[in-house]
């Protein structure tokens, strides 16, 4: 009876971890403190032995990292990956010792020494598409071998932690959602991605300029610039986003439409904050395509920006536009009448024109209020 009301009551605190700041954490801690365990984990291994997130109590510094330097997710290098089984199955010291005779990981092994975690128990919560999800508890030498009382807690606080999971999974994308709604009021074409670039929610406006096959295509839940050439550069823009920590407009590319520059679009990547505890399914990403005259700043760093020019050719640009001739430009900027002319055979090449009447139409386009 002891015994259940400890279990009941580790549910509980396991129930309440999505709903509460640092409530994954203190569920672990309750984890390894009822199983006598030094620390408890929840970890998830992707496709390709990736390890989308690892969380741990009281990790030794260096630990989550040099997991992953040493293919940690992989099954031929780590021990404990090969022992997962079906979930809820539970998996001990004895079928460590049974796997490490069958490995001889010595890489892993040293691993496991180093960071205190040679003894324990775990089992899967979840596994579908080559990846799943598990739970275990690390043990220290001192810690020694998990009892049969201890793994019947563990055993029972398993089912508690996958609808924790599922509840957090749920919210995650929830927040991607109300994300989109917001947007929706605002008729701002945006797709809200996870932390893998993963399309969580988009806008009806998005939804439009997709079925009109502009600016961007979405394929498997990926986006995708239609243009090759374009994409490359999004791609990079998407990458470096995602590696930032919200906030700021990472981005701002210009897509040529597929009936020339003038039927091109803005687009804008914006990070967003990332919270401490996350399945990677919260939005971290928010890309959003504008026409031109949507947008206000200073010309010069638009366009430079935008269409790719440098400071100089931005301004070259400008003059143009506003129908000074090459040669007043040039002597408004101290530069010789050939220095134009070749800025202006860069310009043109960028901005795919060929002539001075379709550059100005495009930055007309860009600028206009």
């Amino acid at each position: 009876m002891a015994v259940a009301k400890r279990s009941a009551a580790l549910g509980e605190v396991f129930l309440s971890a999505p709903l509460e700041k640092d409530g994954w954490d203190n569920a672990l801690r309750e984890l390894a403190r009822q199983t006598g365990s030094a620390r408890a984990q929840l970890i998830a291994f992707g496709g390709a032995h990736t390890i989308p997130f690892n969380w741990m109590t009281d990790p030794i510094e260096g630990c989550t990292e040099e997991a992953v330097a040493i293919g940690g997710g992989s099954a031929d290098v780590n021990w404990r990956v090969a022992c997962a089984g079906l979930p809820f199955e539970v998996a001990s010291e004895a079928d460590y010792d049974s796997a490490r005779k069958r490995l001889k990981s010595e890489v892993y092994d040293e691993f496991a020494e180093r960071f205190e975690m040679p003894n324990g128990c775990q089992t899967v919560l979840l596994r579908e598409a080559g990846a799943f999800l598990g739970l275990s508890t690390l043990r220290t030498h001192a810690d020694g071998w998990t009892t049969a009382a201890q793994r019947l807690i563990f055993a029972d606080a398993a089912p508690y932690a996958l609808a924790a999971a599922r509840m957090q999974q749920a919210m995650e994308h929830q927040g991607a959602r109300l994300i989109a709604g917001a947007l929706e009021a605002m008729n701002a074409a945006a797709f809200i991605c996870d932390r893998r670039g993963q399309v969580g929610a988009l806008t009806a406006a998005a939804e439009a300029l997709l079925s009109a096959r502009r600016g961007l295509r979405l394929d498997r839940g990926m986006l995708f610039a239609r243009r090759s050439d374009e994409d490359r550069e999004f791609q990079r823009a998407l990458g470096h986003a995602l590696r930032a920590d919200g906030g700021t407009a990472d981005a701002r590319l210009w897509l040529r439409g597929k009936d020339g520059p003038l039927s091109g679009q803005i687009c804008e990547i914006f990070s967003l904050p990332q919270r401490e505890w996350s399945f990677g399914f919260e939005p971290r990403l928010l890309v959003i395509l504008r026409e031109p005259a949507d947008l206000g700043e200073p010309h010069h760093r638009m366009l430079a920006q935008i269409l790719g020019l440098s400071p100089a050719e931005a301004e070259v640009s400008l003059l143009a536009a506003q129908g000074v001739a090459r040669e007043e430009i040039a002597h408004r900027r101290g530069a010789a009448t050939a220095t134009v002319n070749a800025q202006m055979k860069s310009i043109f090449r960028k901005c795919e024109v060929s002539r001075e009447g379709q550059l100005v139409a495009l930055i007309n386009k860009l600028l206009r209020r």
